[in-house]
């Protein structure tokens, strides 16, 4: 697999057009994987990947709110049944 620095993309952020298979993108000066380019015409093959991973993180980024529009059924207790 390709691997591409941060900062040769930096330096000439043209190295995406010419790329035509999957790369990692890595920070060299820490030897971290700081993500992968996948060209667009495996979009397909992915897409069912893509989605899962954006719902997930939409439940992490909204579990905060989800949780707290619990009704609490004490405060329904004073209301009148008629309405």
């Amino acid at each position: 697999m390709l691997q591409i620095g941060i900062a040769e993309i930096h330096k000439k952020p043209s190295i995406i057009d010419s790329l035509d298979d999957v790369a990692q993108i890595v920070n060299k000066k820490t030897k971290t994987i700081k993500g992968y380019f996948i060209p667009f015409e495996y979009r397909n093959m992915i897409q069912d990947a893509i989605e899962e991973i954006e719902y997930q993180k939409f439940k992490k980024r909204n579990a905060n709110m989800v949780n707290s529009s619990k009704v609490d059924d004490t405060l329904l207790d004073g209301l009148d049944d008629e309405y």
